[in-house]
């Protein structure tokens, strides 16, 4: 084999081995390492303090860059679009944010919405895990069944 077709052969033979070490790296980070890498190149958009709607498509600019996997950029986003703090900053009329914190769109009346029912979903699964239920160990008695129990006393 000459010596220029070895070296294409050598080199796209490394390039596979270094996508195939990206994707393997991708799929063993977690959310929060996810978000911690998107965070640090991108911290204008992405304060997890004082979380700002992102622009509708956000992740097609992330891939765009080719910094991160694919999986990698929807950890990262799942986790911080799911945090209550971001679910609370979309609000109709607000500016959502590019990459960069620039203003790109507005948040519609819709999308508020969903968020807002999304907050009330999670405040009802909470409230639901958090009650105590007794079964079998409490009686409640009826008024007509107290009354009958006093009357039955006085006698």
């Amino acid at each position: 084999m000459p010596e220029e077709l070895t070296s294409e052969v050598h080199s796209e033979t490394k390039d596979q081995s270094n996508e195939n070490q990206q994707v393997a790296v991708a799929e063993e980070i977690s959310q929060s390492e996810a978000l911690r890498l998107i965070r640090e190149r991108w911290p204008e958009a992405f304060s997890v303090s004082k979380p700002r709607p992102l622009k509708i498509g956000i992740h097609n600019e992330i891939k765009q860059t080719e910094e991160f996997p694919l999986s990698t950029v929807k950890k990262a986003l799942k986790l911080f679009t799911g945090q209550e703090r971001y679910l609370l900053s979309i609000k109709e009329g607000r500016s959502r944010v590019d990459l960069n914190g620039k203003p790109s769109g507005k948040v519609k009346l819709q999308e508020a919405v969903n968020a807002e029912i999304l907050l009330y979903q999670r405040h009802l699964s909470r409230e639901l895990k958090n009650q105590r239920i007794f079964v079998g160990q409490l009686k409640v008695a009826s008024p007509e069944e107290k009354a009958a129990q006093a009357a039955s006393i006085e006698e």
